[in-house]
């Protein structure tokens, strides 16, 4: 009888665990297929722990080589050696008589073709190696190592990105890699050096650029011609709404307690996406007067309960919002498209164009990338938040007034509370930067807009310059056929 009960006892207790196995199964299924809302946060990384290169490459274009004159360099030689540096023998004629070296401008009679019909040139009197730039030939964009100014060379093709590696030995980069391996490593890498990386390699991202033309990317199904308010009330609305940063719906409460007019709040998301169609257009397309020193960053910002970023462009000197891309990816795809936001201002690109950016490789990437269209612009980045190079140290004040742009978005953002839509982020974004640019007296401008309009600032209150300004942005709207 006493063994039946301790039989009885441990067959419970083998059923009490495979129940809690499978409670415990069951609970695991259900978290991992809730659609209760999941724990979201932007996305911060230090960017020295970024996937991607530890340097962006150089371009041909900004190695200069030492200029040197050729006929000192042949007076030179002859008195070192006795011998005077004779001309090219040739056997065939040329059809680069008119060319001359590129550092040390010896005539064409110094120079000969060192790879055949690829193009690149050697002067005998300065041994300097340089590519043709004549004829049909197509100028690109030649990568090289920014360790030893090395050529770099294409390793490999991947999906969305070339990968391209340094071919030389002597490399310092690879010289300081070889330099780390350990006794056992350095005896595998002298047996199989393809197992280690010790060269400098850089990602080259492909993508095409999404332009930005001259219609509004925004679509709306509101005629403002049909709108049942008046167009007081829809100034009124902007005003709220857009001036001082209230919510559509305390925006909404305000029309009804203060002015006795009862309206929703999705209707002021109607009327902002309407206005903000209309001014999108008026707004990139300015003839602006710009500077050559143009600061960038990105902010984040919910949308559908999801991080996104808005890629702000502003010109510093003149307190312009150039570029205001809101994306839900921080790529370097998404920094090219607010950067050609901010190329399409231009009716001739200055030479010394610059941008003043963070620590964030992508927008090194970005300028790559136009370069390979012919694009040329620099690229200075402030990195950290003490100065600790001497970029950081000239430039840190730019930084800090777009900063201080990002914290007065933010201001009027936060009372919405995230947006509902990636359509009403960029609607609200945009009138955010048209009210920037055309209606808001800013103090270090004297308390002038940055772009004063007569027809806009011929009126005292705010909710007519509205108006004024989305008549004037209507008037050049393209006449449906």
């Amino acid at each position: 009888m006493h063994t039946l009960l301790i039989q009885y006892l441990i067959e419970i207790i083998k059923y009490q665990r495979r129940l809690i196995i499978l409670l415990a199964l069951w609970l695991f299924q259900f978290i991992s297929n809730s659609r209760m809302p999941q724990p979201d946060k932007p996305i911060y990384k230090r960017f020295n722990q970024f996937e991607v290169d530890e340097a962006v490459p150089l371009l041909a274009a900004d190695i200069q080589p030492e200029k040197l004159d050729y006929q000192e360099l042949l007076a030179q030689h002859l008195t070192d050696t006795g011998k005077p540096i004779k001309a090219v023998r040739r056997r065939k004629p040329i059809d680069f008589q008119a060319l001359r070296c590129a550092r040390c401008d010896a005539p064409s009679d110094y120079l000969y073709a060192n790879n055949g019909k690829g193009g690149q040139l050697e002067c005998k009197v300065c041994h300097f190696k340089f590519q043709r730039r004549d004829g049909d030939y197509k100028k690109d964009v030649s990568l090289r190592c920014p360790y030893c100014t090395h050529a770099l060379y294409l390793h490999n093709k991947r999906v969305n990105f070339d990968v391209w590696v340094c071919p030389n030995d002597n490399c310092s980069y690879r010289q300081g890699k070889v330099a780390q391996l350990s006794p056992k490593q350095l005896a595998a890498f002298s047996a199989e050096p393809t197992r280690f990386k010790v060269r400098y390699t850089y990602r080259d991202f492909r993508f095409e650029l999404k332009s930005v033309d001259a219609d509004s990317p925004i679509q709306t199904t509101v005629d403002l011609g049909r709108i049942r308010a008046t167009p007081q009330v829809l100034g009124l609305v902007l005003t709220y709404h857009i001036n001082y940063g209230m919510s559509a719906r305390k925006t909404a409460a305000l029309m009804y307690d203060v002015h006795g007019i009862k309206i929703s709040h999705q209707t002021i998301h109607n009327y902002e996406e309407a206005v903000a169609a209309v001014v999108r257009p008026f707004w990139a397309n300015y003839p602006y007067k710009l500077s050559e020193e143009l600061v960038g960053d990105e902010t984040y910002i919910r949308v559908k309960g999801k991080w996104n970023y808005i890629f702000y462009f502003y010109d510093a000197l003149n307190k312009l919002i150039l570029a205001d891309y809101v994306t839900p990816h921080r790529t370097s795809e998404s920094a090219a498209i607010a950067i050609n936001q901010v190329l399409q201002k231009f009716d001739v690109i200055p030479e010394k164009l610059r941008f003043i950016v963070d620590a964030n490789p992508i927008y090194q990437v970005a300028r790559i990338y136009f370069a390979k269209h012919g694009i040329n612009f620099d690229i200075k980045q402030v990195i950290g938040l003490k100065n600790k190079d001497e970029v950081s140290t000239e430039f840190r004040y730019l930084k800090q007034i777009i900063e201080r742009l990002n914290r007065e978005y933010k201001g009027h953002y936060r009372s919405t509370t995230g947006f509902g839509s990636a359509k009403g982020s960029a609607s609200y974004t945009t009138l955010f930067s048209a009210c920037y640019n055309f209606l808001r007296p800013h103090e270090a401008l004297n308390y002038h807009v940055p772009v004063p309009i007569d027809t806009v600032l011929a009126h005292e209150r705010m909710f007519d310059k509205w108006l004024a300004l989305i008549a004037l942005a209507q008037e050049q709207l393209p006449v449906a056929a």
